[in-house]
């Protein structure tokens, strides 16, 4: 029964975070590219492309758009005959034009989910579909409740930690059920995270970091014309990218420490302890350098735009939108790191006092 409860859940909740961005863009449309016709013109290169327009008013009318593909730019599209792609409508005297604004991907990602969906629940079976439930939850608070209150005007710090503790919460209860030992994890993670959260605080401030220097930032406040505290989103922003690494640290030392206890009756605190931070040593080694190139992948663009230019190291870690990933990672790394201790104690307390 608690099976089909599980999944019930899961299939209540997915639909919500898949549709909660339900923005009306009528005049957007997805479209199959029927025939493509290039043209090379004083070395500039146009293509006139045939589509058929496959949803809204204009269902199954053909038209021909011209696209000019932008080097070097996301708007440089490798098309072909068959091709989907996101066009917008235009009405000039009853004619229908129109504009190619993007590749339609969203079919090409739901067959990647549907693998990733296969190979959990395969390998995982009930325990990879709670795994998979649990996902679906983070992201629905996420999006039904975190993002909104941030949009509110709420502290977005607060707000994040809130969130945080009730994904924490709901994951692990869903994945290993409330528990000793699930109770364990859950304190040894709010833990590390409130750790990692309290650094992101005072080292925002000490660096004085505007959490303006992304470009994504500077399109909310450009083009959405959205004013919120930018410093407290960033740090919330280290928060929720720490949660993923800190469960997992959590979960596995408080697992060897309750594995250890019920193998070994007389094992002492101390020994339990010890236990906990031998795996967490080994563990750790792996999961910050896991969690900083994570980060350090994501800025590989502007890593390559730093080495081509003779900037001294001192001015490069002082630019913001370098020092916010640097912050970012260590402070990330760092609640990682006291979680082992932390989870180690509590799991230890709980491991012993287990009736």
């Amino acid at each position: 029964m608690k099976k089909i409860i599980y999944v019930l859940i899961f299939v209540m909740f997915l639909p919500n975070i898949v549709y909660a961005q339900n923005i009306d863009n009528s005049d957007i449309v997805k479209a199959e590219i029927l025939d493509i016709k290039k043209i090379d013109f004083n070395e500039v290169k146009k293509e006139i492309i045939k589509v058929k327009i496959l949803e809204g008013e204009y269902l199954n009318n053909e038209i021909e758009i011209e696209y000019m593909p932008i080097q070097y730019s996301q708007y440089s599209f490798d098309l072909h005959k068959g091709s989907k792609v996101r066009i917008k409508i235009q009405k000039d005297s009853g004619q229908i034009k129109a504009n190619i604004i993007n590749v339609s991907r969203e079919d090409n990602l739901k067959l990647l989910a549907i693998v990733f969906l296969i190979c959990v629940i395969l390998f995982g079976k009930i325990r990879g579909l709670l795994s998979i439930t649990s996902l679906a939850v983070s992201g629905f608070i996420i999006i039904k409740f975190m993002i909104p209150f941030i949009l509110k005007g709420y502290n977005p710090l607060l707000v994040s930690v809130m969130c945080s503790i009730f994904i924490v919460l709901i994951s692990f209860i869903l994945v290993s059920g409330f528990t000793y030992k699930s109770f364990a994890a859950i304190l040894g993670t709010i833990c590390g995270t409130i750790s990692a959260g309290i650094l992101a605080y005072i080292f925002t401030d000490l660096c004085s970091i505007t959490g303006l220097a992304d470009e994504d930032v500077q399109f909310l406040i450009t083009s959405m014309n959205i004013t919120l505290d930018f410093r407290g989103f960033f740090m919330s922003g280290v928060i929720i990218g720490t949660i993923g690494a800190v469960m997992d640290v959590a979960m596995t030392v408080t697992s060897v420490i309750f594995e250890v206890k019920s193998k070994s009756r007389n094992l002492g605190f101390m020994k339990l302890i010890g236990t906990g931070l031998n795996v967490g040593k080994d563990v750790m080694a792996t999961m910050v350098n896991t969690l900083i190139l994570a980060y350090a992948g994501t800025s590989m663009p502007l890593l390559i735009i730093l080495n081509k230019f003779n900037i001294s190291v001192n001015q490069i870690v002082s630019m913001e939108i370098l020092s916010t990933e640097i912050i970012r990672s260590l402070c990330g790394s760092i609640g990682l790191i006291m979680t082992i201790p932390l989870t180690s104690v509590i799991a230890s307390v709980m491991a012993n006092n287990k009736r």
